[in-house]
């Protein structure tokens, strides 16, 4: 039988890469597979509005098949991770191994079929010989440091060969033969945790969320099969990238959104910290974003909808866009107010559903995406919380917002779409909060739907043209009585700069409703073009205001 230094010697890491290529190919058939079921069959039979008892268990089969798709991808690029990194690991100690050998040839050095050094025979004369003796004990202390260097490659090889049995003794085979029984999507993200564990992987460079330009650079650096493997193994850290095409974010959050729900259904509600209704209410949130998402899987790349940022936690998180932002001519971003939570996303997408028709049919033959803006712990309605009297969470969301309008620059690369930031309600504060700080927004044109305040009193500081930046609300819209007070100026009054639009809607909601002028401004700012204004309101002075 050979000696674990012979097997070393002779290793050859092509096996393992070929066998590692091909779980790669599997992972992208898997992957490409999934993407033309939820474009060819899931999305178009959804968007047909099949329903009844037959179409809703047919549904469950659909995504039942493309969760099994996603843990076959997921999964393969496990296996690709374990196969690589135990040849390179395996590879660098047969390099080291080999080192040592020829830096004991170099000394004279005997190494035997068992990786044991020895000393060359000894002239008898020499044995009294004062400098042959002194030779011989430095090529003594020479044998030592060459075994030391041969035990450690041989040590490193059989710690790389343990390691690898151990992760693939763990990847259970069925779940790739009998998915449908035993498979989860929520166990293949858990196996990319446990893989990089036992392995004792530290996790590959990911730039943190700071800079869209560098991270955009760091994507470009890596290979499509590079891509591929951190979209399928670390999905939750890439799909937060702004900067990255929308394409990608799209895609690792669909695998999250897939991953957690996969969780929560299978899961038990004792030791997740939340209580019963709150685990509902994730699940159900969850379900109700899948379902809008899935539903315009069959649509043209101007109608379907891109998933760029996702978060469960709390009242959760998420962005979502109609029509891709990086192709189109004209962008514009949403940003919901007071009580928005991941519940209310469908509700929010059919706000830009609208602001994305009228602004098409306003410039007709362009390209319109609008996004809707959930990146932040949006303030809930009193007495549950006292947030919304104050800039505390707008102040909180304005770093990332900042980054969101950057990214998003960042990502069309040389083509400057038109870009509006829409705030509604306390939406408007946070839209203010980010406009005025740092470097602001970035944006072509800022509109102001019934704001309780933008946190500056003028225009001027929102790092903005004031002749771009667009204010309107209802006549009765409650959140006049609140306006000034607590969150900045009232963008209304005249000496706060600005336009005011024309609005024929009423209440806090009815700015999106059809066929309303309210909508139709919107729509024209989005385009590029000038809305209906209005004169400004002149500022009351509290000396001479009635009742006062």
């Amino acid at each position: 039988m050979s000696s674990l230094f012979e097997l070393l010697l002779r290793f050859d890491p092509t096996g393992l890469h070929d066998a590692a290529q091909a779980w790669r190919n599997l992972s992208h058939s898997a992957q490409d597979a999934d993407s033309a079921h939820r474009s060819q069959v899931n999305g178009p039979l959804r968007h047909g509005n099949w329903l009844g008892r037959d179409a809703d268990y047919a549904f469950s089969q659909l995504e039942r098949t493309e969760q099994i798709l996603e843990i076959v991808r997921v999964e393969s690029e496990v296996f690709v991770l374990t196969l690589n990194t135990v040849a390179d690991r395996m590879y660098q100690a047969q390099t080291n191994l080999k080192n040592a050998v020829h830096r004991a040839e170099e000394w004279g050095l005997p190494v035997s079929a068992d990786g044991s050094v020895g000393l060359p025979a000894q002239d008898a004369a020499d044995v009294h010989d004062p400098d042959a003796r002194a030779d011989r004990q430095a090529l003594s202390a020479r044998k030592g440091e060459v075994q030391e260097r041969i035990d450690k490659a041989l040590a490193d090889a059989r710690e790389a060969s343990d390691q690898g049995a151990k992760v693939l003794g763990k990847l259970d085979a069925t779940i790739l033969t009998q998915p449908r029984v035993f498979g989860s999507a929520a166990e293949a993200a858990n196996d990319v945790k446990d893989v990089s564990k036992d392995l004792g992987l530290t996790g590959p460079y990911i730039p943190e969320n700071k800079d869209p330009q560098k991270t955009a650079d760091w994507w470009k650096t890596l290979t499509p099969e590079q891509q591929q493997s951190y979209l399928a193994l670390y999905p939750d850290q890439v799909g937060q990238l702004d900067g990255l095409p929308a394409t990608v974010r799209d895609e690792a959050n669909r695998l999250i959104l897939g991953q957690q729900l996969d969780g929560l259904q299978a899961g038990d509600v004792r030791g997740s910290g939340m209580t019963y209704e709150e685990y509902n209410k994730r699940e159900g949130a969850l379900r109700e974003l899948k379902d809008r998402l899935d539903r315009q899987d069959g649509e043209a790349e101007a109608k379907k909808l891109f998933l760029l940022g996702l978060d469960p936690r709390g009242d959760g998180k998420a962005i979502v866009a109609l029509g891709n932002p990086d192709t189109a001519d004209h962008t514009a971003v949403l940003v919901p107010g007071t009580a928005t939570t991941l519940g209310s996303m469908p509700g929010q997408i059919e706000r830009i559903s609208a602001l994305q028709k009228i602004a098409g049919d306003t410039a007709p033959g362009q390209k319109v995406s609008v996004i809707s803006w959930l990146g932040y712990d949006a303030p809930e309605v009193p007495p549950e919380s006292v947030s919304i009297a104050g800039p505390g969470r707008a102040e909180d969301a304005e770093e990332a917002m900042r980054r969101f309008t950057q990214g998003t620059r960042v990502a069309q690369g040389d083509l400057h779409s038109h870009l509006t930031v829409i705030g509604h309600s306390y939406g408007t504060t946070a839209v203010g909060a980010a406009a005025a700080g740092g470097q602001g927004l970035g944006a072509d044109d800022i509109v102001a739907i019934a704001s309780p305040g933008m946190t500056v009193d003028t225009a001027d500081k929102l790092h903005i043209d004031p002749n771009h930046v667009w204010i309107g609300a209802a006549d009765d819209d409650k959140i006049r009585i609140a306006t000034g007070l607590t969150l900045g100026d009232d963008p209304m009054i005249e000496n706060f700069g600005g336009n005011n639009i024309n609005i024929d809607t009423s209440g806090h909601s009815g700015y999106w409703d059809r066929d309303s002028q309210s909508l139709l401004n919107q729509g024209r700012i989005i385009v590029g073009q000038r809305p209906d204004t209005v004169a400004k309101e002149p500022e009351v002075d509290p000396a001479v205001a009635p009742g006062i």
